[in-house]
């Protein structure tokens, strides 16, 4: 395959990379030498890469995939961050897609094979492949194919199950994605040494250990804060518990990572007490992962209440995984009350173990989100429903 754009094609790309891609296409008939339909569909594409996909964005000799596509396919940080831990000399990628994962685990291995069975998005990452100078190989087939034939023996497989249904609607459970992961579990384990299934960070982690025994380790994997994937590892004959760590990866911040076992966190022990000089607000990473309790005993921190996961201490801990607070008043929610501390009700809102959700108090009192401040809303123990303000440490 030959990119299919002319100079002219991509220099028109390039001068408008950052107008809307409807208004272009409304101006088509302007350029009728130019197949605009295509150049639209690069600058949307181009647009969602930009953030995504830096190293890809300005690379105007890749030609990206329709931005349907790029919204399941993993992000340059997160698809980064797999490879760190997938070593070894073969990959088969079996649900390839828009082939960003499978450019980035290629990199750790002597050979790889990409899988699709969309012959334009196999042609696009073939073309893809040979513009970034790897040899992956590229193989019109799907998952279930080539696991039926019996033909696949290698170090890793890795399998990005698709999220929208027959109907393009999304859902996230694995039974519900398309290939089923649970069903081809046993095939999965008979062709590698190791399988890595990305999964949606909707999904339920104790369920999921449930459906496959064979998982030794979940990582879940946060952006900024903001969970992107759940990454799920599975191998043959594993009769260990399944490690859980939370990760919060950040290109702009120094990485947190907190590792656990479930019946470490059943069976931990945890102080409770009323607010005192520093409050702490785990990481979303933490959060998933449900490190309820171990997160206090680890960081010698006390908890507000059983069911708040907020903690508190009276000395600074500075390596804690998540927001640290300076706690400057603790007070019953009103309007009053929180009109004489909140100046032109702007505060960033927080609600935690509290009857009413964010959106919700901040139409009730009149807040808006912005700031320095921070007003939090939560059960404390033997105390009730309160509001703590609170500044970054």
């Amino acid at each position: 395959m030959k990119n299919k754009f002319s100079e002219e094609s991509i220099d028109f790309i390039k001068d408008h990379i950052n107008d809307d891609p409807a208004e272009i296409m409304l101006q088509s008939r302007k350029f009728p030498e130019l197949p605009m339909r295509d150049i639209v569909v690069q600058i949307a594409s181009r647009q969602k890469a930009k953030d995504k996909l830096p190293e890809w964005f300005g690379y105007y000799d890749l030609i990206l995939p329709p931005k349907q596509n790029l919204e399941q396919a993993s992000s340059e940080i997160t698809a980064k961050f797999k490879a760190r831990f997938v070593k070894g000399d073969s990959l088969v990628d079996l649900t390839g897609g828009t082939g960003v994962d499978t450019f980035y685990l290629s990199q750790n291995m002597r050979t790889t094979v990409y899988l699709e069975s969309n012959e334009e998005l196999c042609a696009v990452s073939k073309y893809n492949f040979e513009v970034l100078g790897t040899n992956i190989e590229v193989q019109i087939a799907t998952a279930e194919d080539v696991l039926n034939q019996n033909t696949v023996q290698s170090d890793w497989i890795f399998i990005d199950p698709s999220r929208r249904d027959d109907s393009q609607n999304r859902v996230y459970a694995l039974e519900d994605c398309e290939p089923n992961v649970i069903e081809l579990e046993e095939q999965l384990l008979n062709s590698a040494k190791n399988v890595l299934i990305k999964a949606s960070p909707m999904l339920d982690i104790k369920k999921t250990l449930q459906q496959f025994s064979s998982c030794y380790k979940v990582q879940v994997v946060a952006v900024d804060n903001e969970v992107k994937e759940l990454l799920l590892y599975l191998a043959k004959d594993n009769d260990e518990e399944a490690d859980i760590e939370a990760w919060n990866i950040s290109e702009k911040r120094d990485e947190e990572q907190f590792s656990l076992k479930y019946s470490e966190e059943e069976s931990c022990d945890f102080d409770i007490e009323e607010p005192q000089k520093y409050l702490y607000e785990p990481n979303a990473a933490l959060m998933k992962a449900g490190a309820y309790k171990l997160i206090a005993s680890k960081f010698v921190v006390q908890k507000l209440h059983p069911n708040t996961h907020l903690y508190t201490s009276d000395e600074l801990i500075e390596n804690f995984p998540g927001k640290k607070l300076l706690i400057k008043e603790v007070f019953k929610p009103s309007k009053k009350e929180i009109k004489k501390r909140v100046k032109n009700g702007t505060v960033n809102v927080i609600v935690r173990n509290y009857p009413m959700g964010a959106n919700e108090i901040k139409k009730k009192f009149g807040l808006k989100d912005g700031g320095e401040e921070f007003l939090i809303f939560c059960e404390i123990e033997g105390v009730g429903l309160r509001a703590i303000l609170c500044e970054r440490v």
